[in-house]
């Protein structure tokens, strides 16, 4: 095929088919000479207008402007740019010669604001992974020894009456009470917790939150609390959804110290494909939507790129550990939520938080009255614990109760020891992480040799590690650190289903 035949195009026609803003620029007077259909469409007519003045909004030539790299060179040259309003271009520069023979600029620009976004909230997922998994092992061995230190405690307060040493004893177990929350709410953050979600009228919880939010909050700031009537019913932790509202409260707070105003508002939220594309991480669907809005300081956007990682706090010291909104966060995350922030410096912040909404709850059974459990001294239970201090701790609790109690250290002990009792085991509390055999093994030998026992687990471990261990959803459970009366009604609950069956 000879030159003459082969295909002509119309340059112009190629670039306005193109999906980027491209315009040829006089790198001499900065004008735009040319813009395609994409460039019209993003920045308007700017023919014939200086390109700095209409695309960066800057009154001189741009600081990451590289025409003039690109003239001296034969390659492309190209620069990512952070525009105000968090918006981000990919902006490629080459020299091309005009027909008439001056040199010009081809300026070709790429909106990456969206891929930005996506890049930024996969790395701060993984970085609040990584920080969750640190999080969950530390918890497993903090929660093992607030156990002892917890139980001990309340052991020896229910013996000692009226004794001077009983107020100090108290305040040791407050302490321990205090170290275990802070443990539960790393987990919580890690996504680790232990959580039962129920249908809750989110109104109603709200509603049920006021005083004590007001009380929080003080007089210095007006509260103004607006609840949707047609608000629905949100799946979520009953307990976790009062977390986060307070936490979100107490944020809004602190941003206020001179006072302010605070709004809590509820409502209906329908999420589609397109929020859900610009928020990763969101899902579309039906939500109940919690929206919590200060007057305060507002944040900087490195301040928000940041607020949600554990113990970062722009407080003074003594004045919050960092973990509010980080335990709000996981909350959300673990009930499949989303969290939205808004916020500008001097203007305050919004935080949004989305819950699944469901149908109607279904109406739940009066409580049951609780009888006096009189046949403990002839029940049999097997407690099976790796460490010493916990083992001798749970033995001595159900001790005082009145129950016959074996201990073993394994998996294999305790099924020695099943082989070798005479009469019946009726319980068996058994740790979920222990040396030499797996707990789901050593169930499944209970089962074979004594199908009528009860198997009650307890782990300082939470979230996936119990799942894999075989602690299914629903199966009898108690998260350490538990006070003895938890173990205590625990065991009798379940020995009462033992002798109903």
């Amino acid at each position: 095929m000879s030159s003459s035949e082969h295909p002509r195009y119309d340059a112009r026609a190629l670039l306005n088919s193109q999906p980027v803003s491209v315009a040829v620029i006089n790198p001499a007077t900065y004008r735009v000479e040319f813009q395609n259909e994409t460039g019209l469409k993003t920045f308007g007519d700017i023919a014939g207008k200086v390109c700095y003045e209409k695309i960066a909004s800057c009154v001189s030539p741009c600081s990451f402007c590289r025409m003039s790299e690109a003239l001296a060179t034969d390659s492309v040259v190209s620069q990512e740019v952070a525009l105000p309003g968090d918006k981000h271009l990919l902006i490629h520069w080459s020299k091309v010669a005009a027909a008439d023979g001056p040199t010009h600029v081809i300026e070709t620009i790429v909106d990456i604001t969206e891929h930005k976004r996506t890049e930024h909230a996969l790395r701060q997922s993984q970085k609040l992974e990584a920080v969750g998994r640190l999080a969950g092992g530390i918890a497993h061995d903090f929660n093992n020894l607030m156990m002892v230190v917890i139980g001990h405690a309340h052991r020896v307060l229910q013996q000692l009456g009226g004794h001077p040493a009983r107020q100090e004893l108290e305040r040791i177990s407050q302490a321990g009470m205090r170290a275990a929350a802070l443990t539960k709410k790393l987990l919580t953050f890690s996504r680790q917790q232990v959580f039962e979600p129920k249908e809750l009228p989110v109104n109603q919880v709200i509603r049920e939150m006021e005083d004590i939010l007001r009380q929080l909050i003080g007089e210095q700031i007006q509260t103004v609390v607006v609840l949707h009537p047609h608000t629905g019913h949100a799946l979520v932790d009953p307990v976790q959804l009062g977390q986060v509202v307070m936490n979100l409260v107490l944020n809004a707070r602190d941003a206020m110290p001179d006072g302010g105003l605070l709004n809590i508002e509820t409502d209906n939220a329908e999420l589609d494909e397109e929020f859900a594309r610009l928020h990763p991480g969101a899902r579309r669907g039906s939500y109940v939507k919690i929206v919590v809005r200060d007057a305060g300081c507002g944040m900087s956007a490195e301040t928000m790129s940041r607020i949600f990682e554990p113990f970062f706090t722009t407080k003074g010291p003594d004045k919050g550990t960092g973990l509010g909104l980080a335990t709000a966060y996981g909350i959300v995350k673990q009930s499949q939520g989303y969290i939205e922030v808004t916020s500008e410096l001097g203007r305050g912040s919004r935080f949004c938080v989305y819950f699944p909404r469901v149908g109607q709850p279904v109406m739940e059974a009066p409580p049951q009255k609780k009888e006096t459990h009189a046949s403990a001294a002839q029940e049999m239970i097997l407690v099976v614990e790796d460490e010493e201090s916990i083992r001798k701790l749970v033995a001595a609790i159900l001790q005082d109760q009145g129950y016959h109690v074996l201990s073993a250290v394994d998996g294999i002990e305790a099924l020695q020891r099943l082989q070798t009792l005479k009469g019946r085991c009726d319980l068996i509390i058994t740790d979920v992480i222990m040396p030499r055999m797996k707990s789901a093994a050593f169930v499944e030998g209970v089962k074979a040799m004594r199908p009528e026992t009860r198997v009650l687990y307890m782990s300082g471990y939470a979230g996936d590690t119990l799942q894999v261990n075989g602690v299914a959803e629903g199966v009898p459970f108690l998260q350490k650190p538990f006070l003895p009366n938890t173990l205590i009604e625990k065991v009798h609950e379940l020995l009462q289903a033992g002798a109903a069956r």
